[in-house]
C-alpha cells in the first residue's frame, strides 16, 4: 500500500489526515480506502510523464466511472421529483446538472483544486476538464469505497441539495445539446457528434468535433474538453438553422 501511494507521488501541504478529515467532512462518511481517493485526484499528464501511459495510477478509469454512477443518481433524483415531466425534459436537466462546466463549478466550491496534481500549467488546467474530471473520479472513488446507496447519500445530500438550484435550472435553457438533440428528434432527423481530431498539445489533450444532421456536417469547434467543444458545436449549430 505504501508502495502504491508513493507511485501516487502526492506532494501536496495537505498531511494524509486533513486529507482523510477533507473526504469525510464533504462526503459524511469516514473513507474506507484512501488510496482510491487519492487516485481520483492523479491527472493523466503525471501518469504520462512518468512513463505510465496505460493509465494504471491516473483517475481515468475512476472517471469513467463516476460519470456512469453520477448519471444514475441524478437521473434517478430527478425522476422522483418530477414524476409528470417526459424524457426531453428529464434528460435536458440531467445534462444541466451533470454538464462539465457544472462539475468544474463544483469542484472548486469543493476545493478540489488544493489536492489535484497534474503537470498542466495554471492556463492550461482553466481550459481543460481536469477538475470536472477529477470530480467524477471522486464519485467513483466513493462508490468503490462505500457502495452505491453511501454514494447516492452523498450526492443528493451533500452536492444537489447544498449546491445545485435545480428550480432554477429548470427555468434557464443553456444546453445546446439537449436544444439540438430536441429540434432533431422534431424534425426526424439524424444526428451525430464525430470526434474529427485529438491532437496532444502540450501536456494536454485538444479534441475537435463536428455536428452531423443526416450525414451533412455543420459546424466543427475545438476544444480542451470533448464536452465544451460538443456543446459549443451544438450552439452554433442551432444558430446557423436558426431562421
Amino acid at each position: 500500500m505504501k508502495r502504491f501511494l508513493s507511485q501516487l507521488n502526492f506532494s501536496n501541504s495537505k498531511s494524509d489526515k486533513e486529507f482523510k478529515k477533507w473526504v469525510k467532512t464533504t462526503t459524511g462518511f469516514n473513507p474506507g480506502n484512501i488510496a482510491l481517493y487519492h487516485q481520483a485526484f492523479s491527472h493523466s499528464s503525471v501518469s504520462a510523464k512518468k512513463g505510465g501511459g496505460d493509465g494504471a495510477v491516473s483517475n481515468e478509469r475512476l472517471e469513467f466511472l463516476g460519470d456512469a454512477v453520477l448519471g444514475a443518481i441524478v437521473a434517478d433524483y430527478i425522476f422522483k421529483i418530477y414524476p409528470y415531466k417526459d424524457e426531453g425534459f428529464l434528460t435536458q436537466l440531467r445534462s444541466k446538472i451533470v454538464n462539465g462546466q457544472s462539475l468544474k463549478n463544483l469542484a472548486l466550491k469543493f476545493g478540489f483544486n488544493h489536492f489535484l496534481k497534474t503537470s498542466l500549467s495554471k492556463d492550461e488546467k482553466a481550459k481543460s476538464s481536469a477538475y470536472g474530471d477529477a470530480f467524477e473520479a471522486f464519485i467513483g472513488a466513493a462508490y468503490i469505497d462505500k457502495g452505491y446507496d453511501k454514494t447516492k447519500k452523498f450526492v443528493i445530500k451533500k452536492i444537489i441539495k447544498l449546491h445545485v438550484d435545480v428550480e432554477e435550472l429548470v427555468n434557464t435553457n443553456e444546453d445546446y445539446k439537449s436544444q439540438l438533440q430536441i429540434y432533431c428528434q422534431k424534425n426526424k432527423l439524424k444526428l451525430e457528434y464525430r470526434l474529427m481530431e485529438e491532437k496532444k498539445d502540450g501536456a494536454n489533450k485538444l479534441y475537435a468535433v463536428q455536428v452531423f444532421i443526416n450525414d451533412r456536417p455543420h459546424v466543427l469547434f475545438e476544444n480542451y474538453s470533448k464536452k465544451v467543444a460538443e456543446q459549443k458545436a451544438a450552439q452554433l449549430t442551432l444558430e446557423q438553422l436558426a431562421p
